[in-house]
């Protein structure tokens, strides 16, 4: 996982002792929240969120597209973190970063079928050339690079691969400023994402690592589809057993997606007007509070915790 540094950035003037305090998000879902905190940070003098906040979506590599478990999420930022910390990655990191820079260099574009080539060619040299396992920690970056990308100029067109590649990778950590920035996970109390045994429960793992890490864990039940309904009165008017249960009504729809939908028109996971929900954002944080907002009980109970980091992030400023 890597920060988005380029999210929503606008020139702002500060005073000399004032110092950013970032907020890294950390998303289960990989559109519709994104969507959703684009527009807090767009309209974040109309919604009065603190100046002195940096919003920085945290987004995954090629290797992590498509997780959605919470408990796996966290232990990737976990790792990520430390790696930056001891500024030792592994090979999965180096390779993710290299497949990053592809993809901002355009030098891969929208073709699968090529980026899943590329990423078993450079697995491939790891394993048979470095005699490596990904989770190996690489001993010389500048060393690896070269001969990865020597290999891979030579098995594919590649176009446009600069020099100092490896020093674009030893930069690509998390800047994150321990006890004083914030890490955000921001997660559905989906079932489906959860494994919830005596043996393995994956919710009060989350819950508790996140507690020792010092970081912030903002949850949804059933998803966050929930939240984006608490900005409407009439999710009062919806049946609550069906809100927390979230059956399947389509095929390839669930009762709180239906229900947004038919609430708010043109509403699409991939595509929908965050900044009109914005706009009501006050609406959704008191709406909140007449539903749960206890992060421990919200494992089995519907509701959210999402407005308070709304309120969190106005009160920064004050």
């Amino acid at each position: 996982m890597r920060e988005k540094r380029t999210f929503a950035e606008r020139t702002r003037v500060f005073l000399s002792d004032k110092t950013l305090r970032k907020y890294f998000l950390v998303y289960e879902g990989s559109v519709t929240e994104a969507i959703y905190f684009e527009a807090v940070d767009s309209m974040r003098d109309i919604i009065g969120i603190s100046p002195l906040i940096k919003l920085i979506p945290v987004i995954r590599s090629y290797s992590e597209a498509g997780w959605s478990n919470p408990k796996k999420i966290l232990n990737r930022v976990i790792e990520n973190l430390e790696e930056s910390r001891t500024n030792q990655i592994s090979y999965e990191t180096l390779l993710n970063r290299i497949m990053d820079y592809f993809y901002e260099q355009k030098i891969i574009t929208s073709s699968k079928v090529q980026a899943r080539s590329v990423w078993n060619t450079m697995c491939r040299i790891c394993r048979e050339t470095c005699l490596k396992a990904l989770d190996s920690y690489v001993d010389d970056i500048e060393e690896s690079c070269s001969l990865i990308l020597k290999t891979l100029q030579e098995e594919y067109e590649l176009v446009h691969v600069i020099s100092d590649i490896s020093n674009i990778i030893k930069e690509g950590g998390f800047t994150y400023a321990e006890g004083f920035d914030k890490i955000c996970l921001i997660i559905d109390r989906d079932r489906e994402s959860f494994l919830s045994s005596s043996k393995n429960d994956q919710y009060k793992y989350v819950v508790d690592k996140c507690e020792e890490m010092g970081f912030k864990l903002y949850v949804t039940n059933p998803c966050f589809e929930f939240w984006l309904l608490l900005h409407f009165d009439k999710v009062f008017e919806l049946d609550r057993d069906k809100l927390l249960e979230n059956p399947k009504v389509t095929a390839k729809r669930r009762y709180v997606e239906q229900e947004l939908r038919r609430i708010c028109p043109g509403y699409q996971k991939t595509s929908y007007k965050a900044e009109e929900l914005v706009m009501d954002i006050d609406r959704a944080v008191d709406n909140e509070k007449k539903f749960c907002e206890d992060v421990v009980n919200l494992e089995k109970s519907i509701g959210s915790n999402v407005g308070k980091l709304i309120m969190e992030m106005r009160a920064q400023g004050v």
